[in-house]
């Protein structure tokens, strides 16, 4: 690191990334830092500052120090591997570790699980553990018997389908508990047979009733930042292929046809390539991350692109740089899952491993730019219009003139609205005070309107009370 990268910083304080120590504390409590870090985005533990004032005093016995750290490291369990930096700042010597991003281990330290929240480090709750454990894979969401669910909830219908395709050709089959049994689709609850969170998804009458967050939300605006109230707005439910035949339906309906003439023949062609699309709501569906409670898959159809929203992040293993170029190895969240939809009718996984590739190739065939991935706290695929890519460039400062300019005969709360999205479009969140500062409105009114836009499904929210952010 070197002095110009250290004083922005310090310019910037203590906050969830940087932590500023005058000296170096006893290792154990130096390893509860470096395990919070590690356990989260990251971030940087730096001695010979005052945490207080943010005043640069140097570090009494660098050699002393550094030799703590290292030990804090190797009490951290896994052990954390750090490389104490030394950095000489106007004559005195301060000592900077970088802890990396959680790689998908979790650490501890003296016996808890720890992470970073805001200026503190704090235990980890037990739901917290969990949903990590379930985000790497190690604990199974979809292998989980469902309580007070039994096998009458699944669809005789369509669990006789499966067994046939799959008894096929067999000289000895399964009676139909056991197949289910054999395939993760229900489980052993003590004496009883139930059905799992796969199952229910699968096969389910109605897998809402036990399951709150298998739904997909699809939202038409009539603009493209989702200012304006939406056109059209479904929720979807049922099972994982009632709700890919559901959304494919709904982008259809509201999908523009431009019609060419190839010879005597006229040839109608979808906005965007159907096939694209489709793909990525069967990703959405199929690798979300179900243990998140309350969240759904979110299609939105604005006038410029199509966004694809998925709960969760990536899977521990899977880089964005690498599934940009559709390089990323195949590693389901949801095996189960995908294994039994890749055997039922409707082609849902038969390009198992090969879908990103298969919407980048979909995308440039039709002479639109590649679909865009971020993790935006979950996961997001943006398929834009040929005149619609994006500029490599930063975007520029928010200019509330150009907002007007596209938002003519909103109302005042459309009006400040739109900033806000513009906002999020540019700073990746908002909160209620940003939104003040933005719009100048008061509490209660930036309230309401940040809310209003949750509802209608164009932001979602995360936190509560005064830490609450507001995001796409």
């Amino acid at each position: 690191m070197d002095i110009a990268e250290f004083e922005e910083l310090l310019a910037g304080g203590e906050n969830d990334t940087v932590e500023f120590k005058l000296d170096a504390p006893r290792y154990p409590d130096i390893a509860n830092r470096l395990c919070g870090f590690a356990n989260g985005a990251g971030g940087y533990l730096i001695l010979g500052v005052e945490d207080k004032s943010w005043r640069v005093v140097g570090v009494k016995n660098p050699s002393e120090a550094k030799d703590l750290l290292l030990q804090a490291g190797r009490y951290c369990k896994p052990a954390l591997p750090i490389e104490p930096e030394t950095l000489d700042y106007h004559g005195k010597k301060v000592l900077i570790v970088s802890v990396p991003p959680n790689d998908g281990r979790l650490y501890q330290s003296g016996g808890q699980f720890l992470v970073r929240r805001g200026t503190h480090t704090i235990p980890m709750e037990a739901e917290e553990i969990e949903r990590f454990f379930h985000r790497r894979g190690s604990l199974s969401w979809e292998l989980r018997p469902v309580p007070f669910a039994t096998l009458d909830d699944l669809d005789p219908e369509q669990v006789r389908e499966y067994a046939e395709l799959r008894q096929s050709g067999r000289r000895q089959n399964d009676d139909l508990p056991r197949l289910l049994l054999k395939t993760g689709a229900a489980a052993e609850d003590g004496a009883v047979i139930r059905p799992t969170n796969a199952g229910l998804l699968l096969f389910g009458r109605d897998p809402h009733e036990f399951l709150m967050q298998a739904e997909t939300v699809c939202v038409l605006f009539g603009d493209s930042l989702g200012a304006r109230r939406f056109l059209d707005r479904r929720i979807f439910h049922g099972t994982i292929r009632d709700q890919i035949e559901q959304a494919e339906a709904f982008l259809q309906r509201h999908m523009i046809m431009a019609g060419r003439i190839e010879g005597f023949s006229r040839i109608d062609e979808p906005e965007y390539p159907i096939g694209a699309l489709r793909e990525a709501v069967v990703n959405a569906l199929v690798h979300r991350d179900y243990s998140l409670s309350g969240e759904a898959v979110r299609i939105f159809f604005y006038l410029d692109r199509v966004e694809v929203h998925s709960p969760g992040l990536l899977v521990p293993g899977i880089r964005l740089d690498e599934l940009q170029h559709g390089a990323s190895a195949s590693r389901p969240r949801n095996p189960t899952l995908a294994n039994i939809l890749r055997e039922l009718p409707g082609g849902y996984m038969e390009r198992l491993g090969t879908g990103i590739s298969f919407m980048i190739n979909q995308m440039r065939a039709a002479g639109h730019p590649e679909p865009a991935f971020d993790e935006r706290g979950e996961f997001v695929v943006t398929f834009r219009k040929a005149n619609a890519s994006r500029q490599s460039a930063p975007p520029p400062p928010i200019a509330p003139e150009a907002v007007k300019m596209t938002a003519q005969n909103l109302t005042a709360q459309s009006l400040r609205q739109a900033c806000a999205l513009e906002y999020i479009q540019q700073q990746g969140a908002i909160t209620n005070r940003e939104y003040r500062e933005l719009t100048g409105v008061s509490e209660s009114t930036a309230m309401r309107d940040l809310e209003a836009l949750v509802e209608q499904g164009t932001l979602r929210a995360s936190g509560y009370r005064r830490s609450r952010k507001y995001l796409r």
